[in-house]
Formats: C-alpha cells, structure tokens, sequence
C-alpha cells in the first residue's frame, strides 16, 4: 500500500496542535488580561500536556523536551505553588510562541528551532518553576513505551509485537520523596473512551510512582477470549498500593484529566506495612496474554497474575476492606444498551478534505443552474403553474436550494482561525517599534465561506502591522497627549446585509493628511494642483509605492503594504473604507461576501443587457413618477423616496450600454442601500425576476471591470453580469461632484 496510515495519524495529530495552540494563547491572554479563572489555567496546562504526549507517541523528542518544561511550570501554577505575575505570563506567551515553532519544525513547515534560543527559554521557565536554573531535562520519558514498542523487532506467530510495561522501570520522582507517609489502596479500570482519549495508563502508572513508592497488580480475569475480544474496549484492573505523604489528594491529582472516562477507588490500606518497593512489581505482557488466548481458546479468562511476595504484614488483596465489589467489575454484557443515538452523534465529528467539499460545491452550484434552465424551459413552453411538472419543479427548487444552504454551512468558518493567530503577531511588532499594545477581539464566532476565512490572513496582517506602527504613538507621546501608555487595537467581525463586517481600529493619531498629500505629490502618484477630498486623501494610502514611513524597516517603508491589502480584498469581491479622526485614530473596514459560491440576486435588463443586483443591497422598487424627479445643477438626478431625495443613476448609462440617459418614467428605480448606509436608487429597463445565481470570477476568467462583482450563468444559458452597486454609487457620487480626479501619468 502507498498510505502509511501512520502518517494519516500524524497529520492528524497536527492539525489538533493548531487547535490546542489557538485554546493555548487565548488562555494564556485571558491570564495576561486578568480576566482568568481555574478552568482557564486548567485549559492551558491541559493543551500542553496533550500537544506533549502526542509528540511523545511520534518520537518528537525536542517537542517532548521543551513541551514538559512548559507544562511543568503550568503544573506549578495551577496548583498556586508559583504565582502568575506579569513576568510570568510574558515567559510563558514566549514559549507558546516557540511551542508553535517547534510544532511547525516537526511538522517540516519550518527549520529547525535554534537550540542556544530554546535551551535559553527553557533555563527560564526552570528558573520560574524552581527558583534556580535545572539541570537539561533526560529526553521525556512520555515516549518510551513507544520507543520501546518500535525497538523490538521481534513478532510472534501470530503478528504481535510483544510489549511489556515494567513497573520497577517507572521515572523516579524528580525530587526526593518522604516515604514516611499514609498507606493507601487504589483500584482503578479504564473505561475504553479514556483510550480514545489518548491517555495511557503505563503513563498514570509513571505519575503515580513520583508521588510515593508503590507495588502494582494486574486483574486480567476480564479479558475474554480472542474470538471476543473487541480491541476497542478496556477489560484490565490494576490495584496500586502506594504511601505517600501527600494523602488521597495527590493520588487523586494523577487522575485528574481522567477521572470520568474510568472507575477509581482510592481508600486507606490496612497499613504502611502493605505498600512494597517498587522493584517488586511485576512484569506485564499483554501480547502474551492475547496470544495464550488464541491458542487456548479454553484459556478465555486467564488466571490473575500474582502479585509479587509481599512482606507478612500484608493482608491478601481480596479481604482488603477498600475494595469494594464494584472496584473489580464483571464484563459488560454482550447486550448491553448502547448510548442513545442523539448522545452518540453529537460527539462525533469527521474531517473532510477540503478538495472535497469543493467538489461538493461546484456539482451543487451545477445543480442550481440546471434548475434555473430546466425551470425556464417549463415557462417557455407555456405550462399553467397548477399543472403537476410547475408543483414539481418548485418542489425541486425547494429542495436544491437546502441543499446548497446545507452544503455551504459545511464550508462555513469561523473567522476565529484567523484572528487567533494575530496576537503573536501583535506582540512581535510592538516588541520591534518599542511600542505598548493591546488587541482586543470581538466576534470570533463570526462564520463566513472557508474561501474567504484562507484568504483574510494576509490583508488582516498588513493592516494590523500598519496600524501599530503608522497608527499608534509610543509611550512617552501618548502619555504626553493624555492617553494612556498602552495602545488599543481593536478587531471586530460582524455580519451587516448579508456581508461579513471586519472592523480593525486604533486610538492612535489618526491621518495627517498634509503630510499624506505632500508625500502622494513629491512620490508623483497625483497631480500637485488635485482637489481632493478628506475620503480621497486617505485613500491615497492605497496608491502602490505610498508609504508614511520615513525610514525603512523590518515593519514597514516599503510600500507593499496596504496596496496588497485593497487588491487582495478586491479579489475576494470586497471592499475597503476609512475613517480617520486626527488625534483620535482610525477605522479601517473591510467587507466581504459571505460566500463565494452562491448569490440570491434580482435578474434585471438595461439596455438589452441582462444584469443581476444583490437581493441583500435592494430596500424597495417602484416606477418613478415624472413629478418625483428632479435636477440638482441641471444634470444630476435624484428622485423622492419616502419624504426624502436620492440620487437616481442610470445603470445602462454609467456602464456604458448606451450614450444617452433614459426617460426615466418609462423604466423602475430600484432603491439600493450601500455598506456604508448610503441610498441611491438604480434605474433599469424592467425587473425580470429574484433569483439564485451561482457566482463565477469574472477577473479570473476576463478581467476585472470597474462596476463589476462577478458574473453568473442563466437559466437561459447567457452570461449576466452581477453588478458591485456600491462601486456604481461611488463613481456617480465623485462624478457628480466635480470632473474625474487626476492622477499623475
């Protein structure tokens, strides 16, 4: 086979860690804010652990390493043995940063972490964790039963590679343990999800001996025959006796994570007499059991192993008065009920190629195109709509249309993968401009097409890098001008008519707008004697080669930046705006479509042009009255609409259909609302009808045109132009206010 089903596993493994870095750094935030509880610090222990032990089962030893100095200062922590002050948090949000790094090296995304900077950060959080730098840290023994597993090259007849777990070869405590301490008796038995947890009970076995010494026995009188056996399920019990000084709390602590997926006893023992040394524990090999099951299929049940001799004091293990009936159970029922459905599928979640699902979407957009032609065969052919083909095919178009709802809701994302990964970038940028920065986050939980969330990334960057460094102070020049020390970022996502809304403001100095002339003026983007307005100016930004910056960086003077973003914004069929207060800061907004895929737009013709507006923009339609139209300076039109004017474009006029503006009585506006909460109303020919329409890249197939959002395919099978109507407003207004703007040649 050419799969490794191994490296299935791993990939796997990887795409968690993005998950458990993303739960990682906004826990260790919510602690740098103040705004943590328990459950946060439990959050952020518990991420590492699990990016730790999944290194551990792949051999990732510089992970290991560097993940079980991390997670044994989270240990400290949440235990309240350290404190979590501000330096600590800054410690520990810099080895989140180089987790991630070790993550993508392991992962081949990236080259090897240098090892002077992480054995530099790891000789800081052993400062944190013990007062003073520790010795290098033996490779993590979190890997060893693996290692061990993939060492031994021997197999039986059967295919099994035998693996035996040795009590006696449990770590020894990091630091001495006081063996004078209270005797106690723990029985415990996996359940089988606490395997599809992955945890390890050779693991716990390994916690537990750091707590105190201890003697393990193996109750195997569950195990059934190989006929039966389901290798899914749990069917072992182990019976620790362990003293230690630190009481039934400690013991319980090893369990902690793992409590509810098994069944735990932990009671007093007769005495300190009963608990053994650990070198007297026994060997254990589960191969050997399996395969003595197999070729004995009378041995279903293998015999108990017995524990090791044990000093006289000992009282047997069966008449121990803490183990309850319950701690040995018998094994589940063959027909046992099983949990109910609902329960079931609720925690269950699959992961789907993304190659797939486009596949998905293209047959389903496919779909809506053959149901827009075959409906507009069955209005041609002049069927009645009662007759039982029109009730089916509405039928049909009930049911396409769930379809492509329920398709697109498995492509939709929240945008919160985007917006975890900027704090570190945030960090890194104030760290380099000697700035103070806070970001702050709002909607996260934002879902928009998977398209558009893997195209955010690089825009948001730029924006978020422009701010810092073009936007806000430093800290002596706030605090001069009465603001506080420490800037603000803010980041918000929000949907608004049928579009996603991202917001990125700043409380910084805002435009300086003379400056920004002078620098468009001396760079020969414009003309020096151009009228410009407030908007205008601050959109000179955009300019390719504009920069503010006066000398160049690692963050910026270059300018490649915000000419990146308008384009890549633009090619998403988005739009960017600006609103700047000198002084006070500024807000960039950026909005999307949802989708990329699929639009309900209203079918309209202009000049013999068949044209397709966004249902989401459209407020109302009407026929204009000749005494609702007037002039403004003679040749700009607006019409009365509910006890106010707006202005009335000509569609097939501004986009160059024909030469000459229509009588607009004899056509329909059609009144539009921009983002920006601007109305206009659009004049057309005639409204044919709403319908679905599957978006197509016009300037991935043509080029792009100014007015232009897309392109879409007919029932009919011409090709109609979805129409950008916040583009069309926008170039009626700068026309209608004085002639087109001059830009330097």
């Amino acid at each position: 086979m050419t799969d490794d089903p191994f490296e299935a596993i791993k990939v796997t493994f990887f795409q968690e860690c993005d998950e458990l870095l993303g739960d990682l750094e906004a826990g260790l935030l919510a602690i740098e804010s103040g705004e943590a509880d328990d459950e946060t610090v439990n959050a952020v222990f518990r991420a590492v652990h699990s990016v730790k032990g999944g290194a551990g089962a792949f051999g990732l030893e510089d992970l290991v390493r560097f993940a079980h100095v991390f997670e044994t200062l989270m240990d400290e922590i949440r235990s309240g043995r350290k404190p979590c002050d501000d330096p600590t948090v800054k410690t520990l949000l810099r080895a989140a940063d180089l987790l991630a790094d070790h993550i993508a090296a392991a992962r081949g995304h990236a080259p090897p972490v240098d090892e002077p900077r992480s054995a530099a950060l790891v000789a800081e959080l052993e400062m944190l964790t013990h007062g003073e730098a520790s010795p290098p840290a033996a490779p993590a023994p979190v890997a060893a039963p693996v290692v061990a597993a993939a060492a031994t090259d021997d197999e039986d007849d059967f295919g099994f590679r035998p693996i035996a777990f040795d009590v006696s070869s449990l770590e020894a405590p990091t630091a001495p343990v006081d063996v004078a301490g209270e005797a106690w008796r723990v029985v415990f038995r996996p359940h089988a999800r606490m395997y599809a947890n992955a945890n390890e009970t050779g693991l716990l076995l390994r916690e537990l001996s750091r707590v105190g010494p201890l003697s393990v026995s193996l109750d195997d009188s569950a195990l059934p025959g190989l006929d039966d056996l389901v290798a899914e399920e749990s069917y072992l019990t182990w019976t620790v006796d362990i003293e230690t000084p630190g009481g039934e709390a400690a013991i319980r602590e090893v369990f902690d994570f793992v409590e509810s997926d098994c069944e735990l006893t932990v009671s007093p023992a007769a005495g300190p007499g009963d608990v053994v040394a650990p070198e007297a524990a026994d060997d254990f090999d589960i191969a050997a059991l399996l395969a003595k099951a197999m070729v004995d299929p009378a041995a279903a049940a293998p015999t108990p192993v017995s524990p090791a001799p044990e000093p006289a004091p000992m009282a047997p293990a069966p008449a121990a008065p803490a183990a309850p009936v319950a701690a040995t159970p018998a094994p589940a029922p063959a027909n046992a009920p099983a949990p109910p459905a609902n329960q079931a599928s609720s925690a269950i979640t699959i992961r789907v190629d993304l190659d797939r699902v486009d596949r998905l979407i293209n047959v389903v957009g496919e779909l809506v195109i053959q149901q827009a032609m075959l409906a507009q065969r069955v209005v041609e052919s002049g069927l009645a709509r009662s007759s039982g083909i029109s009730v089916g095919l509405e039928d049909l178009e009930l049911l396409t249309r769930e379809i492509q709802d329920s398709v697109m809701a498995i492509r939709a994302q929240p945008v919160k993968s985007v917006f975890q990964r900027m704090p570190r970038l945030v960090r890194e940028v104030a760290e380099m401009t000697g700035k103070r920065v806070r970001l702050v986050t709002e909607g996260e939980a934002t879902e928009v097409d998977k398209t558009v969330v893997e195209r955010l990334a690089e825009p948001i960057t730029h924006m978020l890098r422009n701010a810092i460094d073009h936007g806000l102070e430093g800290p002596e020049d706030r605090v001069a001008a009465g603001k506080p020390a420490e800037g603000t970022v803010r980041m918000v996502a929000l949907h608004r008519s049928g579009r996603i809304v991202i917001e990125i403001s700043d409380d910084g100095r805002g435009i300086n707008r003379e400056r920004v002339r002078g620098i468009a003026v001396d760079k020969g983007l414009i003309e020096a004697d151009a009228v410009l307005t407030d908007e205008e100016i601050d959109n000179l930004i955009f300019l390719p080669g504009f920069s503010t910056a006066e000398t160049i960086s690692d963050v910026s003077g270059r300018g490649v930046g915000m000419d990146v973003v308008r384009r890549s914004i633009q090619a998403l069929g988005g739009r960017i705006s600006i609103a700047s207060t000198p002084g006070k800061g500024s807000t960039f907004t950026l909005s999307l479509p949802l989708t990329l895929a699929v639009l309900d737009g209203m079918v309209v013709s202009a000049a013999d042009q068949t044209l397709v507006a966004p249902l989401t923009a459209i407020v109302e339609s009407l026929t204009p009255r000749p005494q609702d139209i007037h002039h403004v300076g003679g040749h700009d039109a607006v019409i009365r609409f509910r006890e106010e004017f707006v202005p009335l474009i000509d569609v097939a006029l501004v986009m160059g259909f024909r030469a000459e503006p229509a009588v607009a009585a004899s056509g329909v506006a059609v009144v539009i609302e921009t983002e920006a909460g601007f109305r206009a109303a659009l004049l057309v020919d005639a409204i044919q009808g709403q319908r679905q329409v599957v978006i197509k890249s016009l300037e991935t197939n043509y080029q792009q045109v100014e007015g232009v959002a897309a392109a879409t395919i007919l029932g009919d099978g011409r090709v109609a132009l979805i129409l950008d109507v916040d583009a069309i407003v926008a170039n009626a207004r700068r026309r209608s206010a004085r002639p087109e703007l001059k830009l330097a040649s």
